[in-house]
C-alpha cells in the first residue's frame, strides 16, 4: 500500500473514529438528559453504547495497524 493510501485511509478513519465517539457521547447525553422510563429502554441503549464501543475499538486497532 503507497504512502498516500495508507494517509488517506488513516484520516478517513480518523473521521470514522470521531464520528463514533460522538455517538457514544450523544447517547450518554441523552441518558443523562432524558432518562428513559423502563430498565429495558436503558438496557437498549446501554447495549447501542456497547457495540459503538466495540465499532471505536476495531477502527482504532485498523488505525493502529496502518502504522
Amino acid at each position: 500500500m503507497s504512502m498516500d493510501t495508507k494517509e488517506s485511509l488513516r484520516i478517513f478513519l480518523t473521521q470514522q473514529l470521531r464520528d463514533v465517539e460522538e455517538d457514544i457521547e450523544t447517547i450518554s447525553s441523552y441518558i443523562a438528559c432524558n432518562p428513559p422510563e423502563t430498565t429495558g429502554e436503558l438496557l437498549k441503549l446501554r447495549e447501542l453504547q456497547r457495540k459503538y464501543r466495540e465499532i471505536a475499538a476495531s477502527i482504532r486497532n485498523e488505525i493502529v495497524k496502518l502504522g
